[in-house]
């Protein structure tokens, strides 16, 4: 393969390195299927599902859903929520797969004029609609326990 010289000013030399190294991994990684999403939903805990779960719904219906948000809704702490984010994608990373779960810093101003920052999970909605296929899954391969013998 031919290489390809481009001037860059010398103050943004870093930059173009670091998007260079995002584009290649990126390209060297595994798109999602159902089978491997199914096998990694199944095998994770349960504030994990939740957080996927929480997400994917978000993401389905353009909602969208802070750290802060989705751990309300799955009852633990925002840091808690980041770091299931980080582990999802250390996971992905290391079966050689595209990240799950997207984090994206976003700067509000409040009414009074002061600025806070949120931070919001993301995912693509292909990969919503297999982990709200993967929760169908469980939910069918669990016994219910109403239908369950007990005596």
């Amino acid at each position: 393969m031919p290489y390809v010289m481009l001037p860059v000013p010398e103050e943004h030399v870093m930059e173009v390195m670091d998007q260079i190294l995002r584009i290649v991994t990126r390209a060297s990684t595994e798109e999602w299927d159902q089978p491997a999403l199914e096998a990694f939903f199944h095998e994770t805990d349960e504030a994990t599902r939740s957080v996927l779960s929480v997400v994917a719904r978000g993401a389905l219906s353009g909602r969208q859903v802070t750290d802060i948000d989705a751990a309300a809704l799955i009852d633990v702490k925002a840091r808690e929520v980041i770091g299931i984010l980080r582990e999802v994608n250390d996971v992905a990373r290391k079966a050689g797969r595209h990240p799950l779960l997207t984090l994206r810093p976003v700067v509000e101003t409040l009414a009074n004029g002061r600025s806070t920052e949120k931070r919001l999970l993301g995912m693509s909605a292909t990969l919503a609609g297999m982990v709200q296929e993967a929760e169908r899954a469980e939910r069918l391969a669990s016994p219910h326990p109403l239908t369950s013998d007990s005596g």
